[in-house]
């Protein structure tokens, strides 16, 4: 691998080597890092990946996340054999960001590991917005452990809608869906609510007979909202397959998502047809769930005129840094990623 300086060879003619960008895309569940070196035409070229756990300080605590970021980012860099390199820019997108104390925990972070000379901390939404939309107005819907809906204007306004945790927030996610479930079964063991095959699939998923011993089972881990957010596909084959609690479930699930776009869209005033971003693994790995997020969002006035899935929204935070280093001048040339 190059040095990230410009050499001079013997005829005097200057060549500017790649530099070297890193993107983190960090939520409830994972952390995904990508490592990609930035030529002078604007051309990204992914050198290295890693993977990591839950890195939502707000959820995840400020240890865990730490822990979960320094594993992605060592990751990466060891993937691109660049350890030690001086990186030009990072861009961290991070679910809970905006939270107080947030910012300044991930920025005295990466400052201590010496992470980069220039480090962007973003919301989680922005790359998907990044990356899944290409003009303006336009919208991006994150449905995966947690949920949240972001919009631009024409003139570049922004606004967000839900992100606020799952203790109050969080409707149509995954975790929505796996509470939702484990309600039911507890009713239906209570004898107040309908027969569900959730009761069977539910049990089965967490190693118990007994419905009265699901919070011990959830919260073994310590990290019950992504224990409760794991059930989710169990919800989704249920509704598949026609059980009727579960389909209920999923509608409502679908119904909230679907809320979150429409008050982004009113927010802004959006009043033509407006590309969409979507992400996150409920939304983008699961068919059932999508096919009816689409088909509600198409109900909507005004509809998206076009819904991209965005199934790796570490990208965006590449396009993230392209950009950011191109307004500082030290890149000409940023053809579309």
């Amino acid at each position: 691998m190059t040095s990230d300086s410009v050499y001079e060879p013997t005829n005097t003619t200057k060549v500017a080597m790649p530099r070297l960008v890193l993107g983190v895309d960090g939520g409830g569940s994972k952390t995904a890092a990508l490592l990609a070196s930035l030529d002078e035409n604007g051309q990204l070229t992914i050198l290295g990946r890693g993977i990591g756990g839950p890195s939502n300080l707000r959820l995840a605590g400020k240890e865990q996340s730490l822990q979960s970021l320094d594993k992605a980012v060592n990751e990466a860099l060891m993937d691109a054999d660049v350890e030690g390199k001086d990186l030009h820019c990072a861009v961290l997108a991070l679910a809970g960001s905006t939270s107080p104390g947030v910012k300044e925990d991930v920025s005295n972070w990466a400052r201590k590991r010496k992470l980069s000379s220039h480090v962007e901390i973003v919301p989680d939404i922005d790359p998907v917005l990044a990356i899944g939309t290409d003009s303006k107005p336009a919208a991006a819907l994150i449905v995966g452990t947690g949920s949240v809906a972001v919009g631009i204007d024409a003139a570049g306004n922004t606004i967000m809608r839900g992100g606020w945790g799952h203790w109050f927030g969080d409707k149509g996610s995954g975790f929505y869906l796996g509470y939702k479930a484990l309600a039911a079964v507890a009713e239906a063991s209570d004898e107040i609510g309908p027969e569900t095959t959730l009761s069977e699939l539910v049990l089965a998923a967490l190693g118990t007979t007994d419905p009265r011993s699901i919070l011990t089972e959830v919260s073994a881990s310590g990290d019950t909202r992504r224990e409760v957010a794991a059930l989710a596909p169990i919800v989704l084959h249920a509704a598949a397959a026609n059980d009727s609690v579960a389909r209920r479930i999923v509608i409502s699930a679908v119904n909230e998502a679907v809320k979150l776009v429409s008050a982004v869209s009113k927010a802004l005033e959006f009043e033509s047809p407006y590309p969409l971003a979507l992400a996150g693994g409920v939304a983008c790995r699961n068919q059932y769930f999508r096919e009816g997020l689409i088909s509600e969002l198409n109900k909507l006035e005004p509809p998206p005129a076009i819904i991209t899935l965005v199934d790796e929204p570490v990208k965006g935070c590449l396009n993230i840094a392209r950009e950011k280093l191109n307004s500082s001048g030290l890149v000409d040339g940023m053809d579309a990623y």
